[in-house]
């Protein structure tokens, strides 16, 4: 539990006193990542106006209320209560009626009924989501996707962003935070990442391919695929991944990688490989 010198308990306990942006400040310091408003380009992309929504994972809330002013109503699933209460209080501050944050979701699994939402949104929280499971991630991951085309609606859809596990930045050696910060980690065959690390990865990545492969055995087919550039947190632009969008990009000076070194190597990948080696992977896909 967080400890603040003003003698507040809680972030939500000081968010209610100075308001939950001084409050993020305050413990976080700038609080860019849980606060800029452009980390939610995203959302352009997807049409959620008029549908019942659910966000699996909102962390702080970075971008809940923003889809609740788009969508009819809103479910939040989050893990960590404290963090629960905190996007409560949030929303509550910014006059938000149509949202409701529930704690779970813990074992992947999704306290709600069958044919529940027209549209569900996991953003940067897929590679996670199984990290207090005592089971491979990938069985987590799959309970996951099955669970999300469960509560969908025919028809409905998920949008699905997660980091890239043969992004050039973990090529290139970079160090890995799903794989305790260990270089290359996520990039290393399965095995020998495991048998050079010894401990459970904290998070788990996939290919493209691979994700998109998984997507299409929960009965989720993809419509669409992104590239978020220069990377997924800080997203600049979202480039659809054929090969036109990624030239047209290139030609408007997009930028490409976060450091130097990933952005030149990025610049001679052919565009219709980008999406394998892109630092991360979004899909839209329809529940069939």
């Amino acid at each position: 539990m967080p400890e603040f010198q003003d003698g507040k308990d809680t972030l939500t306990e000081l968010a209610r006193e100075i308001r939950w942006r001084e409050a993020l400040s305050r413990q976080f310091g700038t609080a860019e990542y849980l606060t800029d408003e452009k980390r939610a380009i995203f959302l352009d992309l997807l049409s959620i106006e008029g549908a019942h929504v659910l966000e699996i994972g909102p962390g702080f809330g970075q971008f809940t209320d923003k889809i609740a002013k788009r969508a009819t109503r809103l479910q939040a699933l989050e893990v960590d209560p404290e963090q629960a209460d905190f996007v409560r209080e949030k929303l509550r501050q910014e006059g938000i009626s149509n949202a409701t944050v529930t704690t779970g979701g813990d074992d992947c699994t999704l306290p709600y009924g069958d044919d529940s939402f027209d549209f569900v949104i996991v953003n940067l929280v897929f590679e996670w989501c199984a990290t207090r499971l005592d089971e491979p991630h990938e069985t987590g991951q799959l309970r996951l996707l099955r669970e999300i085309a469960r509560v969908l609606r025919p028809g409905g859809r998920v949008y699905v962003a997660t980091k890239n596990r043969f992004a050039v930045r973990y090529l290139i050696g970079k160090p890995d935070e799903h794989f305790h910060h260990m270089r290359f980690g996520s990039a290393f065959p399965r095995t020998l990442a495991a048998r050079l690390h010894r401990r459970r990865a904290r998070g788990h990545l996939y290919s493209w391919r691979g994700l998109r492969l998984l997507l299409a055995e929960c009965g989720l087919q993809v419509e669409q695929s992104w590239w978020a550039a220069p990377e997924m947190r800080f997203p600049e632009a979202m480039v659809r991944v054929d090969s036109a969008s990624v030239r047209e990009a290139r030609r408007q000076g997009v930028n490409q990688g976060q450091g130097r070194a990933e952005r030149f190597l990025l610049s001679l990948v052919p565009a219709p490989l980008v999406k394998h080696f892109a630092p991360g992977l979004s899909f839209l896909a329809r529940c069939s």
